[in-house]
């Protein structure tokens, strides 16, 4: 009896616990790796690369317990500059009440919009990313001893990331966090498939051909990968540089960190 009266307490105390309402966060960060840079020992050619504009277009954005109805919804699309140094702390994207729980699941989409509003970013960018239809852009410098390379690059492809394993936990007055993460690294990838890519960046410096020091889209374009050791595509018919980088705009996305998501291209 005294058993089932403690089971019973522990169980009206659980529910307490779960109880009330708290605030929600979602916030977007593109890591060091994007206000800082990408130092050479993170390629395995000895490059490094900084970050002048990381522009992503982010929206259709869904916050919510296990098995759920969204409890937080964000479906404007807003543009942010991730290079703009936020101290480690990202840029808010949305925030409201929500019930007390645990939040495991979460979806976004990185993709063109013609509506989308400024999130961090100037309006000169805004306009560029409505104007182009990107999703993602991106303006930087790579070097390599005394070699340097410039580029900037506007990408279309949308993408759906989904079932997104977050892991944010609201209580009364104890506020819950969910960060959207971009792994700029990715851009530079030399596999669309392998679970053990490397980042390298020598094929993408020698499409620079008429070596003025900048990368252009065409040069990408004309850069036949299909010879190459790495870089492979699997089915998606890809056999180009430039489309090869755009496919990987696609895996950008991530949350909490290093956390899962389903991701989906849908253009």
């Amino acid at each position: 009896m005294v058993t089932r009266k403690i089971d019973v307490l522990l169980g009206l105390v659980l529910l307490a616990a779960c109880d009330g309402e708290g605030e929600l966060t979602v916030r977007i960060y593109g890591e060091e790796y994007v206000e800082a840079g990408i130092p050479s020992d993170v390629f395995v050619d000895g490059w490094a690369v900084t970050f002048d504009s990381f522009l992503v277009s982010v929206g259709e954005v869904g916050v919510a317990e296990a098995g759920a109805d969204p409890a937080l919804a964000e479906s404007r699309f807003q543009i942010f500059d991730l290079a703009v140094d936020s101290n480690g702390a990202g840029h808010a994207v949305a925030v409201g009440t929500v019930p007390a729980g645990v939040y495991a699941a979460t979806q976004y989409v990185i993709g063109p919009s013609s509506d989308a509003v400024a999130g961090n970013a100037s309006p000169d960018d805004v306009s560029r990313m409505t104007r182009e239809g990107f999703s993602v852009y991106v303006a930087g410098t790579a070097m390599r001893d005394n070699e340097v390379k410039s580029f900037a690059w506007g990408f279309a492809a949308r993408t759906h990331y989904q079932a997104c394993e977050s892991t944010a936990m609201v209580d009364t007055g104890a506020p819950g966090t969910v960060q959207l993460t971009i792994h700029a690294d990715h851009l530079f990838l030399d596999d669309l498939f392998s679970e053990t890519p490397s980042v390298r960046f020598d094929r993408i410096a020698e499409a620079d051909t008429d070596d003025d020091g900048v990368i252009a889209r065409a040069e990408l374009a004309a850069f036949d990968i299909r010879p190459l050791e790495n870089y492979q595509v699997g089915s998606t018919g890809v056999t180009d540089l430039w489309n090869f980088v755009e496919h990987l705009t696609s895996s950008l996305g991530h949350i909490d960190g290093e956390g899962h998501c389903e991701s989906e291209r849908e253009s």
